[in-house]
């Protein structure tokens, strides 16, 4: 919906009008989505994290390997799925993503349920900071690092 605030210019929220500015949005008392989201990976719930990522607008790509990772370690019927739909957001997002490349992320990807998850992480978390994914990266050498 359209408001009009003063000089009749159309604003985007009726609450800007000449009267009365919004001036703040208005928060839960568990905080705003992402802080839920980000406080359900931090405290490893797999159930919140989920409900809490389908209410945001965007999740970036690493945080949704952060949730991937998650799912991997805590509903591991799950993760292949989300691991599928993580590797299509990472060669649709990344730039120059090649065959090879994606074949590989991917095989690593399915490798990190296996017993040498610290390798594989480590393997993935360097070709993450060769594309200078480095947040990434990091995710990935703390889960394996917490993993261990």
């Amino acid at each position: 919906m359209v408001g009009i605030a003063s000089g009749d210019r159309p604003v985007s929220n009726p609450c800007l009008t000449t009267r009365a500015l919004c001036e703040h949005l208005f928060v839960t008392s568990q905080g705003s989505s992402y802080s839920r989201f980000r406080r359900a990976l931090d405290t490893r719930s797999a159930p919140l994290a989920l409900a809490s990522a389908a209410e945001l607008r965007f999740v970036s790509l690493t945080d949704a390997l952060e949730l991937c990772l998650l799912l991997c370690e805590r509903e591991p019927r799950r993760y292949e799925r989300a691991a599928l739909r993580w590797h299509g957001r990472y060669c649709r997002e990344v730039e120059g993503v090649s065959l090879d490349e994606g074949q590989a992320v991917l095989a690593l990807l399915a490798a990190l349920r296996g017993s040498r998850r610290r390798s594989v992480a480590a393997s993935l978390a360097e070709l993450f900071d060769r594309r200078q994914l480095h947040r990434a990266s990091e995710v990935l050498v703390r889960w394996a690092r917490d993993e261990g």
